[in-house]
């Protein structure tokens, strides 16, 4: 394909320097040919109509005498005579005048031999009209009219048909000079026409031709990237020219190389995603089995007390009043139990649920951990366990500065009885709680003197369901609500334990703390 083997840039280029050549060329030719123009009628301006008009005057001034003479013959008075005399005398001098420029301008063989005729008709009447003004002067009239009659008229006539005959030639000078200027514009319009036309087609085909090594490959690329787009990676752009279109088709099919690649990436990724689900998935269910287990045991632990006992009342086999008494004691500390147990799972399950929707608000995170810390208050201080804030008694909780954060209230809410309850469950004599500001970062910290927890299960205790073997009572969801809560602020938690020395459980928040919306 024409211009095929140019960039792009290049092909544009060669359509621009076609057209300004074109352009070029048709102004020199209109250059060339106005000049031309311009010269035919100065010649018609300068030779053809000046020689008509020195012709024309010329007979004019000889006409013109030929009345003032027969003035001097018909006036009576001797100055109207003298005036008449004096015009001649000037119009004999224009005469000559014009009569020497038709003499050097005139050059044609033609034009020559009239002239030649002028010129002796001139020289043949002017002796005789010389003759007539005298006898004018002289009063002699009928001898005048007689010479002029007899004698003056045949020879101005043929004078005059000379100078009629120079007019003539002149005019039809013109008239070929007017043809020729008439022509040269006819063909100078025809050729513009014809190159306009030359030009038009010769822009049109250079630029249908560059257009098409330029819209051919692309549409065909466009087809081919359509297949592409349609998942068929077996298709191949196939162009080697060294211009932006062939780097295109070289870097789709790149992009087509790289497509396979990732293709086959992510499958070789998705067999192990799968893989990662299916464990993930077991180890979810071993968990959900573990814990509906554990909650089956806590249900039914207490459940065969009560039902053992009431079945020995309705028997009647108390033997005694003390013996009634002992035996509803029984059963209403395992009712407490099993109630226990289902408001500790159903706590833990509101809880999850409520990590799914996030509602920011400004909290005041000392006021809150206050609150909280006074709902296991009663509880604490049965089992003799003493809670500190910021190694502060329960009496100076109230005395504690403002920390304000923006953050869902009901989550760290969650956040907070989790900490403290499960330090509650296994501290034996002190809990210990901090709340400052470090920088940019709330912390808050909870310490326990428990059993504490080995290492192996630092990361493995906030899982779901999860427990540590050996651990208390419970649904395996607390540490995993904590850790959400956290990490829908934006935070981070960690956890320090040796085992016999309790646990330590740190909470950094963002200050001002940002939601996860």
């Amino acid at each position: 394909m024409l211009f095929r083997n140019y960039k792009i840039a290049e092909r544009i280029g060669i359509i621009i320097i076609i057209f300004s050549l074109i352009i070029v060329a048709l102004g020199i030719i209109e250059f060339v040919s106005m000049g031309k123009i311009k010269k035919g009628l100065e010649e018609i301006i300068n030779e053809t109509n000046v020689e008509v008009e020195l012709a024309q005057e010329m007979r004019f001034l000889a006409r013109h005498k030929a009345v003032i003479i027969r003035n001097i013959l018909l006036l009576q008075e001797q100055a109207d005579k003298q005036y008449e005399l004096t015009r001649i005398e000037k119009e004999e001098s224009d005469y000559a005048r014009a009569h020497a420029k038709l003499v050097e301008i005139v050059k044609d063989e033609q034009g020559r031999a009239i002239l030649a005729r002028i010129i002796k008709g001139h020289e043949e009447t002017k002796p005789l009209w010389d003759k007539v003004i005298e006898l004018g002067m002289a009063n002699r009239r009928d001898e005048g009219i007689k010479l002029l009659v007899q004698e003056v008229r045949s020879r101005q006539w043929g004078w005059l048909d000379s100078l009629n005959d120079m007019v003539a030639l002149q005019q039809k000078y013109a008239a070929s000079n007017y043809e020729k200027a008439l022509h040269t514009y006819t063909t100078t319009r025809n050729t513009f026409i014809i190159i306009d036309i030359l030009a038009i087609i010769i822009g049109l085909f250079t630029a249908v031709s560059i257009s098409r090594s330029i819209t051919r490959p692309l549409g065909d690329i466009t087809d081919k990237v359509d297949q592409i787009a349609h998942g068929d990676l077996a298709v191949y752009v196939d162009y080697d020219e060294n211009d932006e279109i062939g780097l295109l088709g070289k870097n789709i099919n790149h992009m087509v190389a790289l497509r396979k690649q990732s293709e086959k990436e992510l499958e070789e990724y998705r067999l192990h995603l799968e893989d990662l689900v299916e464990e993930r998935t077991e180890a979810l269910n071993r968990q959900r089995e573990k814990f509906i287990s554990v909650l089956i045991h806590d249900l039914k632990g207490p459940v065969t007390p009560i039902q053992g006992f009431t079945r020995r009342l309705l028997a009647g086999k108390a033997k005694s009043r003390e013996d009634v008494e002992k035996y509803l004691q029984t059963i209403e500390k395992s009712s407490q139990q099993l109630l226990d147990t289902i408001e500790t799972t159903s706590k833990d399950l509101r809880d999850k649920l409520s990590l799914g929707v996030f509602k920011p608000e400004e909290v005041d995170l000392a006021e809150l951990l206050v609150v909280v810390a006074n709902s296991f208050i009663a509880d604490l201080e049965d089992r003799k366990i003493a809670m500190t804030i910021n190694s502060n008694s329960r009496s100076s909780w109230d005395k504690l500065a403002e920390i304000t954060i923006t953050g869902d209230r009901s989550q760290l809410k969650t956040l907070l009885e989790n900490l403290i309850g499960n330090a509650g469950k296994y501290a034996k004599q002190a809990i210990d709680m901090e709340l400052r500001k470090e920088n940019d970062a709330i912390v808050f910290a909870v310490v326990d003197d428990g059993p504490g927890i080995a290492e192996e299960y630092h990361d493995k205790i906030f899982e779901q369901y999860f427990q540590v073997p050996g651990s208390r009572k419970g649904t395996g969801i607390g540490l995993y609500s904590v850790k959400k809560v956290v990490e829908n602020h934006h935070g981070t938690i960690a956890v320090s334990s040796v085992p016999g020395k309790g646990a330590r459980f740190q909470v950094k928040l963002p200050f001002p703390a940002q939601s996860c919306a």
